[in-house]
């Protein structure tokens, strides 16, 4: 409704962090628009030509920031005739990311400037949301929860039942060979000193991505190779906390597909140095030995056929 009310008073940029995203947006404006080519979708993948014909000939144009970004500092585009920008999952609008430079772009060189941030996870902590509505403009914040009236209609109501489940003996001991891994890793963090923040093993993914927007932002104003040390060690710790993760929550089977992926990465070209120091250590080729000679399986798949059995069998129609 806001993207229909601004559209005759020019282009609307419409902002998404992935890829996968920008298609979902793209494809459900395309689809309920009367004019589906009022819509363009821009990406990394487009090259600069056909992403410079897009902006032009389009009234709607949806992307990834990076791109946008990208295109801003090349002066392949300008913001001066958008009328609307939305950033999805706005609050990834802090640091370094993409969001900040393009809101303070649009801020600095639009004519009739409107900002719509939306977010299902906005944090709990009210100095971070002071700083995303800062960063992008906002100057009013409305919230829902299912509890509203406007919410309420469209949520079932649900009682949940938690089931614990024990994980076997064998795959905590490969999670707690990972979590060496990335100890190690903290610990070379830390002793860099380039950041007043440090981190540990219960540090969450929230917050391993803003230390990251924040040693980047550091160094764009002052590049000083602490801080890309830094940053290359936090590359590390991020694919290290995603492993440690997948092996609570997903099993065997998820973090062999994901280990082949990191192997994938540091044997090509354009692969990460982080994926390539992780898969030379032999710590961590010991670890991939030891997920290959393992048998027992994650108890969640099992435990959830059970329960999907018993719930048709009382009740089939459900």
């Amino acid at each position: 409704m806001v993207l229909l009310a601004r559209l005759d008073k020019g282009r609307v940029l419409f902002l998404a962090p992935t890829k996968p995203l920008v298609e979902q947006h793209a494809s459900f404006l395309q689809r309920v628009l009367k004019d589906p080519g009022l819509v363009a979708m821009m990406t990394g993948e487009s090259p600069p030509e056909k992403r410079i014909a897009s902006w032009e000939n389009s009234r709607i144009v949806v992307s990834t920031p990076q791109v946008i970004e990208n295109d801003l500092l090349a002066r392949r585009i300008d913001l001066k005739n958008v009328s609307l920008v939305i950033f999805d999952e706005a609050h990834r609008a802090v640091g370094g990311y993409a969001y900040v430079y393009i809101a303070e772009r649009y801020r600095r060189d639009a004519t009739s400037i409107l900002v719509l941030g939306i977010t299902a996870s906005p944090g709990s902590q009210i100095e971070k949301i002071a700083e995303i509505c800062g960063n992008l403009g906002v100057e009013r914040v409305q919230t829902r929860t299912e509890n509203d009236p406007d919410v309420a209609l469209f949520v079932h109501e649900r009682e949940i039942e938690w089931v614990k489940l024990t994980v076997p003996k064998e795959l905590l001991a490969i999670r707690a060979s990972i979590e060496g891994l990335l100890k190690s890793r903290i610990d070379d963090l830390n002793r860099l000193a380039a950041t007043p923040l440090r981190i540990d093993l219960k540090s969450s993914k929230r917050e391993l991505l803003g230390l990251q927007a924040s040693l980047m932002s550091s160094a764009r104003v002052s590049a000083n190779k602490t801080t890309f040390a830094a940053i290359s060690l936090l590359a590390e710790i991020l694919k290290l906390h995603h492993a440690v993760e997948l092996a609570e929550t997903q099993g065997p089977d998820a973090l062999a597909r994901y280990f082949q992926r990191l192997e994938g990465e540091a044997l090509s070209r354009s692969g990460s140095k982080a994926s390539r120091r992780i898969n030379q250590d032999p710590m961590f080729r010991q670890v991939v030995a030891d997920l290959g000679d393992l048998k027992a399986p994650h108890p969640k798949p099992a435990a959830a056929k059970r329960i999907l059995i018993e719930q048709i069998k009382s009740d089939p129609k459900s």
